[in-house]
């Protein structure tokens, strides 16, 4: 029996990367009881507002970045393997930023990199709009990771509206598909769970959809409810609205006996 432990921390923002990083070490220390092969945090992890001036002002780069920074140390430290979900930063000699998700193993080294490649160009009701496309760069490369031997798909929020993204993921074995998100509230209570369990179902894959919750800069707002979906689209773990640390510990068979009753993956 293959079993993984996963730690999804949701979390309401603060207003620059410092006063985040300083709130995710003490999220990681309770998060750490749990003894997780990984923990998981949202994306917008370092900084989330609607002030684009805000944002371009305190993003910061890869290199110095506050809560990279801490999350290799206590990688390193605990002997923990760390998503940070995304983090919005600078990149030399570009005016655009990286919407980026970051794996950092348990030495402490960031194993892998991974650019959001759907971005989030929406009209969603007359007082929000989004045009991720003006402030990022676009991604181009499907990441897949090995976490303590088991293989590990890295997506981001948006991406979650692209099947073929989690079919490509499924097809190069990964077993755990991960989706770090800033969902808004109408999009979340419209759609955020049955598409989250739509890519658990027919991928016959473990889906870890780590979102993050409340008010934030310049009054944005998101629609936390983190859950985790098994490889049949059976809710294993969720949450509300509210800040929150989920664990949960997964069985990998599970996915090679969901996929022996009903092989579609193997099917197209």
């Amino acid at each position: 029996m293959k079993k993984f432990k996963i730690s999804q921390i949701q979390f309401q923002a603060k207003a620059t990367p410092k006063q985040n990083a300083e709130l995710l070490v003490k999220l990681f220390k309770q998060a750490q009881k749990y003894k997780p092969n990984l923990i998981c945090t949202p994306e917008c992890s370092n900084i989330i507002t609607h002030d684009i001036k805000h944002l371009f002002q305190f993003a910061s780069y890869q290199n110095d970045c506050p809560i990279i920074k801490e999350a290799k140390n206590f990688a390193k430290e605990n002997k923990v393997n760390i998503n940070i979900g995304s983090l919005l930063l600078k990149i030399k000699e570009n005016k655009k930023l990286a919407n980026r998700s970051i794996l950092i193993n348990k030495e402490g080294k960031i194993q892998s990199i991974y650019n959001k490649i759907h971005l989030f160009d929406v009209n969603i009701n007359t007082r929000e709009t989004h045009r991720e496309s003006h402030s990022f760069i676009r991604g181009d490369k499907i990441v897949m990771n090995k976490v303590d031997g088991v293989n590990i798909g890295l997506t981001i929020c948006y991406d979650l509206r692209f099947p073929n993204l989690y079919r490509q993921l499924a097809k190069k074995g990964a077993q755990i598909i991960l989706i770090p998100a800033a969902f808004t509230v109408p999009t979340g209570k419209a759609h955020w769970e049955t598409l989250i369990r739509a890519r658990s179902i027919e991928n016959s894959v473990f889906i870890v959809a780590t979102n993050m919750c409340g008010t934030h800069h310049s009054g944005r707002k998101t629609f936390g409810h983190s859950i985790l979906f098994d490889p049949w689209g059976r809710t294993k773990n969720k949450c509300l609205k509210k800040q929150k640390i989920l664990n949960t510990t997964i069985d990998l068979n599970e996915i090679s006996r969901v996929r022996s009753k009903l092989p579609s993956i193997y099917n197209d």
